[in-house]
């Protein structure tokens, strides 16, 4: 009977710390936002990295957040190449994000329950084993 019990203690446990993958689990990414437009999709990560989805191209490194009232609310830069990436801005009268960069059309930014913003923030963990998150540009 203990080992019934221990078992299924066991078996809850990893329902609880493993969801649906292997990658994650300690629900991190809490402070990431998640931009959509269509099926391209932008991850602003809380440790200063970007991961974006555009056009079936995947596109990584840093973001700056700009200083409150400046028309450009963020700032990436290419990882790989340290060259400018894109501006987010919240133009006036728009009900999304506008980034010129990838293209016409609203971003909107997504509300995602704990378990999708620890999937999305695997991607923004891997960042942080690519050469050029701390190669000097």
């Amino acid at each position: 009977m203990r080992t019934i019990l221990a078992s299924l203690l066991l078996l809850a446990t990893l329902g609880t710390t493993l969801p649906g993958c292997f990658g994650c689990g300690g629900f991190s990414g809490s402070n990431d936002r998640v931009f959509a437009r269509g099926n391209d999709q932008l991850i602003l990560c809380e440790n200063g990295g970007y991961v974006a989805t555009v056009n079936n191209a995947t596109l990584q490194g840093f973001y700056t957040e700009n200083a409150p009232g400046s028309s450009i609310a963020y700032t990436g830069t290419d990882g790989p190449t340290a060259q400018h990436s894109f501006d987010l801005s919240y133009p006036t009268g728009a009900t999304g994000a506008s980034i010129p960069q990838f293209g016409t059309g609203e971003w909107d930014e997504q509300s995602l329950d704990k378990t999708a913003l620890d999937h999305a923030d695997t991607l923004c963990q891997n960042l942080e084993t690519q050469t050029w998150w701390t190669s000097p540009q």
